[in-house]
């Protein structure tokens, strides 16, 4: 009888890995496409400056010229990318709807502005559009569009530009809606000839720290209730109380009548884009609006959970393909190391082991400690991107947005990861065999720095990395954007931001060297199971590291969508910190899998080398993907 063959870890971790990444294609494109009835169509645009604008258009396949459709623009909010507007343009598309989203001026894919086309303030609104004018001038020029309906709508920073551009193109607007703007800097002036729909969750944090925890008050801000009633006379004590849901009729400089309307979705102000309770809210309100679309059975407001969603499963295909391109790049540096030329990089594990001893307090402290510190640091390192240690680092920065945020967490972390180390090491490390070798700087068997092994290591990250890079890239090509899974954004990196490469590269260098370093006072884990004591030493790490770090964000998550407060601590309430507590989730994401790798590959390999290598251009690829770009460096 035969025996049956097994299949190598190794080898399933790649099946399973193009498993998930076809299994992402064919969501995310099916969805996206509602199983053939959308096209779906990347395009470059050029503004009147030359500038590049990268965009999206959703076209229903019935759109033709003898049947036009609705037009919807869609521009996402700060430091995002046009892909975090899908849920809505798909929904809007399957419903007979055309969308088209993008990267405002400078963000992202986008081209920093050359000229002042689109960074201009408007001569009534005080704002600029940021790409708005050439998203118009692109569908002015489509022949399937009904340009009775054109709709215009912003998340956050980008309600404010569309609504710039409605200000600007009124006899043009049939309708304004505004996600998560709560109207601050729009001006208070009587050019608001169109429908108007302003959206705030009763979780949105942003609102909530504007408004001393009271979304609704914001509703009745005299500016939002002169524009709803059309009164610029009357005092403000005067002015009618805003009721959520109800349509209301105001009066324009035209002589028209044009409708008033706020909703208050479940929603945060971060998750607008990925909440069913605003997709469905933003759905009814301009379905019911155009009179186009409008589900069966939903007559009013109060039917909008009845409303049909298909976005998830176009998110589910994101989660495959960041699952699927991680699994890859595991199975990947696993196989390199079975190769002649990369086995070498597997050195013998020392028989000393200088970390604390096991089941002991000086282990527990350590452990309480380093679980303590990057969590404690938060608050401190994001708001040093500007001032690290007094010093002025903000021209250091070549991407704009959270990312140096990020950046300057890691160094304020590695400064105390290295105090930390300097103490153990004296206290402890060095009496018990610590030294270079057994701390991981080991480049061969013997003693002595072997710098040949060092590019070998470099050239092992960079194939495993970019394995998995250009499998992603693919994958992006042929859905034709990039991913985000909640506040989480990958995408293949842009050619004018490669050189960044090599800055953020060396910026996160202290960080993982001083991880791993810290991580030696910790012992290994022997019982003899290498595959379990692996799994343990990953899951300890990644505790440590990032687990206090994801509870904080969980807690503040659970108060705010629950409670729907930020409570009164300054912690939350100063400095925009509600935005950093929502960026932890970003943050742990990308951490635990740079994170993860390295960890794996110092247990595997006996050096820390190959795993500082894999987690940097990991975590350079991550940063530099998406947000606005601050300069060109070339």
């Amino acid at each position: 009888m035969k025996q049956k063959r097994k299949i190598g870890s190794v080898t399933l971790c790649f099946l399973l890995a193009f498993l998930f990444l076809a299994s992402s294609m064919f969501l995310i494109i099916g969805t996206d496409t509602a199983w053939g009835k959308v096209e779906v169509t990347r395009l470059n645009l050029t503004s009147a400056d030359g500038d590049q604008i990268s965009a999206m258009m959703y076209k229903p396949k019935a759109a033709q010229p003898d049947n036009k459709v609705p037009m919807v623009m869609l521009c996402h909010g700060g430091n995002d990318m046009f892909e975090q507007m899908g849920s809505y343009a798909l929904e809007l598309a399957r419903r007979g709807y055309a969308a088209i989203t993008w990267d405002y001026t400078g963000c992202h894919n986008s081209d920093i502005p050359t000229g002042t086309s689109e960074t201009a303030p408007g001569e009534v609104s005080g704002l600029p559009t940021m790409g708005a004018e050439t998203v118009w001038n692109a569908v002015k020029s489509l022949n399937f569009v009904d340009f009775d309906k054109i709709i215009c709508m912003g998340h956050s920073m980008g309600g404010q530009y569309t609504m710039a551009f409605s200000i600007a193109h009124q006899q043009e607007v049939f309708l304004q809606l505004n996600l998560g703007m709560n109207m601050y800097g729009v001006p208070e002036n009587q050019e608001h000839n169109f429908n108007f729909v302003n959206v705030l969750g009763v979780a949105d944090e942003s609102c909530l720290a504007r408004s001393e925890n009271n979304v609704s008050s914001l509703f009745q801000a005299e500016q939002i209730r002169r524009i709803f009633f059309a009164d610029y006379t009357s005092e403000a004590d005067a002015l009618p109380q805003i009721e959520i849901g109800k349509v209301y009729m105001a009066a324009g400089s035209d002589g028209e009548e044009y409708t008033r309307t706020a909703y208050m979705p479940e929603s945060c102000h971060a998750y607008y884009l990925v909440t069913n309770d605003a997709v469905k809210t933003v759905i009814y309100a301009i379905t019911s609006q155009v009179g186009i679309g409008l589900d069966a059975g939903v007559s009013s407001y109060a039917d909008h959970s009845k409303i049909s969603t298909v976005w998830q499963g176009k998110d589910v295909g994101f989660a495959l393909l960041f699952v699927g391109t991680v699994m890859l790049m595991f199975s990947i540096g696993a196989g390199l190391m079975k190769t002649s030329f990369f086995a070498g990089l597997c050195l013998s594990r020392t028989e000393v082991d200088p970390g604390f001893e096991k089941k002991t307090p000086l282990r527990y402290i350590a452990m309480a400690v380093l679980f303590i510190i990057p969590v404690a640091l938060y608050r401190v390192g994001i708001l040093a991107s500007n001032k690290f240690l007094g010093i002025d680092i903000s021209g250091l920065w070549l991407i704009g947005g959270t990312n140096n945020t990020y950046i300057s967490w890691q160094w304020t972390v590695a400064i105390a990861l290295l105090v930390f180390f300097l103490t153990y090491h004296f206290a402890w490390g060095k009496k018990h065999g610590g030294n270079l070798h057994t701390y991981g700087f080991a480049t061969a068997e013997e003693k002595g720095f072997h710098f040949a092994y060092v590019v070998r290591a470099l050239l092992f990250g960079l194939l495993t990395v970019g394995g998995g890079y250009l499998t992603f890239t693919l994958v992006c090509a042929y859905t034709k954007q990039g991913m985000h899974i909640a506040t989480f954004m990958l995408s293949p990196i842009n050619t004018n931001r490669t050189l960044c490469i090599i800055m953020y590269f060396l910026f996160q260098i202290p960080y993982f060297i001083t991880s791993s370093l810290a991580f030696k006072s910790l012992g290994n884990i022997e019982s003899g199971n290498e595959t379990k004591d692996t799994l343990k030493t990953i899951g300890r790490g990644l505790l440590i590291s990032i687990g206090g770090l994801f509870m904080l964000w969980l807690v503040f998550i659970l108060i705010l969508t629950n409670a729907h407060t930020l409570t009164s601590s300054p912690y939350f309430m100063t400095n925009r910190m509600y935005i950093y507590t929502i960026a932890i989730l970003p943050l742990c994401i990308g951490m635990t899998v740079a994170n993860a790798l390295n960890i794996y590959l110092v247990r595997k390999t006996n050096s820390i080398w190959p795993g500082l290598f894999v987690a940097l251009f990991w975590g350079s690829w991550i940063i530099i993907s998406c947000g606005g770009m601050a300069k060109y460096i070339y």
